[in-house]
């Protein structure tokens, strides 16, 4: 099939403005169309998870990005059923005052930490993995109470706290991940992505890790989109996918743009000598700022004009494969969950919308699945306040729907929504008055304010101070 596809590449037609013809077009899709229609008969037979080249299953791995998203859809839908267990109800007390002592005593190390991630993962050690194949959407499979925090979990609790779970993941407080190079550089490029600490690799870091893995397989199951934010570089790494030098750029652009100066074809030696010469030696810097030798004394070795691709290859083999035993630890923990051997067939943007979601909240989709109580579409109220979400930025939106709903990402354009958003009036109030939320229901209730600056003023506050359940029910 490959062969075929790169023939017909090279035999494309181009028009003089260097678009194809219709008529390559058609044929390259019905060449799609007839690999994926033998495709759904074949592939749950073909063995997906298979490390030998030759075989057709590390071959139809290769060339996922070719089987239709349906067709994969279908046979991920299919596996998660017939894996599915009748799970659910396991407890977990978190405590937000145990998080915040903690954080005020500086304990940000895996062992000494009690963010509320630590705290989930040390109540569930001893579950076991089939509890957690829980597969109905907005499923939960913990039920969630906070101490000292009055509350009933009828939904908006247990996505508070998965959200604030995985929140934790990607805070400075909290060393099991860290923010990727680029975000420490401030290169505009994934600057708010985080990686796996290289320094994480104690026995206790490792179970954390798979404990990762499994929340993002809990979050594929009951389509929770939780807010994991990684670089292609960890996606592409838990489904087995080969790295290239294009995702250490997505976390660490600074050291890739050195490395292509430092083997610049123009360079001569004398360029060489006059720039670099005797200054850099046979170690790198690793994601955590660390030095590494990449030689055995490297920091005694210098790198010469005529040893400088050997030295960047080494760089790259070593910042390729830092991560190795980290990202495996999760994989692990993600395919006690789910079925990767299907899910391998996805690439990694797939897979990252499959788990995640997308990050922007779109309001058009947002406004097709609402509902008004007390309240017409039309209202000067409802004009209001979509206009005032149209004015704030991704992150506030973001943050407005974790306000709601618990949860901080809509779900995948296109699937079905658990819940629909309801506005409902908030009698006998006035425009001093905040909006309150049920998280459980996804609902808001709006005063009728008298003023679109009022209720964007009013909305901001809400949506900065009331998130964790200041001022939602």
């Amino acid at each position: 099939v490959k062969m075929m596809l790169q023939r017909l590449d090279s035999s494309v037609v181009r028009s003089h403005d260097g678009s194809m013809r219709i008529n390559v077009l058609q044929i390259r899709f019905a060449l799609l169309q007839g690999l994926n229609q033998r495709l759904r008969h074949i592939l749950p037979y073909v063995d997906l998870s298979t490390g030998l080249e030759y075989r057709m299953g590390h071959k139809l791995r290769r060339l996922g990005y070719c089987i239709f998203y349906d067709l994969k859809m279908d046979l991920l839908d299919t596996a998660l059923r017939f894996t599915a267990q009748n799970s659910g109800n396991i407890p977990l007390n978190l405590d937000h005052q145990k998080k915040t002592l903690s954080s005020d005593c500086g304990n940000r190390d895996p062992g000494v930490s009690q963010c509320v991630f630590v705290q989930a993962f040390q109540q569930t050690q001893h579950v076991q993995a089939s509890q957690l194949r829980l597969s109905e959407p907005a499923g939960r499979i913990f039920s969630v109470s906070f101490v000292n925090e009055a509350g009933i979990d009828a939904g908006g609790v247990y996505r508070e706290a998965m959200t604030e779970i995985v929140t934790d993941l990607h805070s400075p407080e909290f060393s099991l991940m860290i923010l990727c190079p680029n975000g420490v550089h401030k290169i505009n490029n994934n600057m708010d992505k985080y990686i796996p600490n290289p320094r994480s690799s104690s026995p206790l870091a490792i179970q954390m890790l798979e404990f990762v893995g499994k929340l993002m397989g809990i979050s594929l199951r009951t389509k929770a989109t939780l807010p994991f934010n990684f670089p292609s570089f960890v996606w592409k790494g838990v489904l087995g996918q080969p790295l290239n030098a294009t995702d250490l750029e997505g976390t660490d652009a600074y050291l890739v743009q050195s490395l292509n100066a430092l083997t610049d074809a123009k360079m001569t030696a004398i360029d060489f000598d006059l720039v670099y010469g005797g200054e850099v030696t046979f170690t790198t810097t690793s994601s955590n700022g660390d030095t590494v030798d990449l030689l055995p004394g490297g920091e005694r070795v210098a790198v010469t004009y005529e040893r400088r691709h050997e030295y960047v290859d080494l760089v790259y083999a070593y910042r390729l494969h830092e991560l190795d035993r980290q990202v495996a630890a999760m994989r692990r923990g993600l395919g006690c969950v789910v079925p990767l051997r299907l899910l391998q067939l996805f690439t990694w943007q797939q897979a990252e919308e499959l788990v995640a979601g997308k990050p922007d909240v779109d309001l058009e989709d947002l406004k097709r699945h609402t509902e008004y109580r007390g309240f017409r579409p039309t209202d000067p109220a409802i004009v209001y306040f979509w206009r005032a979400m149209e004015s704030l930025n991704m992150d506030e939106r973001s943050q407005f729907i974790r306000f709601v709903w618990g949860r901080s990402r809509l779900p995948l354009k296109g699937r079905p929504w658990p819940q629909t958003f309801k506005i409902q009036r908030q009698g006998g109030v006035g425009d001093e008055t905040l909006p309150v939320t049920h998280t459980c229901f996804f609902s808001i209730e709006l005063p009728d304010y008298s003023t679109e600056e009022i209720l964007k003023t009013r909305l901001l506050t809400a949506i900065t101070y009331g998130v964790g359940g200041i001022l939602n029910g």
